[in-house]
């Protein structure tokens, strides 16, 4: 009798975890063939390499769309890559030293001078979330 009793009150004292939308607004984006790649982030793993990292959730949808949703996002802290795959080849396209010969985009739409970092992309997620992606290039 006692089991189900412990059962029930550590179940009773444990936090919920919370789940919302993050609405991501895209922007600028010059070239209306080909898809946009969505990834949404919840560590640093190969970001924002949407092809060979890890990320959480991966949206695809055509270069003409405004809006990416990403569902059921438990709250924490995360961060969101795209690109324009303008050519539809499924990767991002770099020239001979790594530079992004499509355009590119970041939470918090940092200024991209090198290679983009997870840090300045981070934002808080608590239920529902509504962010803005500028790309950038190309």
């Amino acid at each position: 009798m006692r089991p189900p009793f412990i059962a029930l009150a550590l179940f009773g004292i444990t936090a919920p975890v919370s789940a919302g939308d993050v609405a991501v607004t895209l922007e600028g984006v010059k070239d209306p063939e080909g898809a946009l790649v969505v990834c949404l982030w919840d560590r640093d793993a190969k970001f924002p390499n949407c092809e060979k990292g890890e990320p959480v959730k991966r949206i695809v949808l055509p270069a003409t769309a405004k809006t990416a949703t990403f569902e059921g996002v438990s709250d924490g802290t995360y961060a969101v890559s795209a690109f324009h795959d303008a050519n539809g080849n499924g990767k991002l396209d770099t020239n001979f030293i790594g530079m992004p010969k499509e355009a590119v985009a970041m939470s918090n739409n940092p200024r991209l001078m090198g290679p983009p970092r997870f840090k300045p992309a981070l934002f808080e997620v608590a239920g529902q979330t509504a962010i803005t992606l500028r790309f950038q290039g190309m």
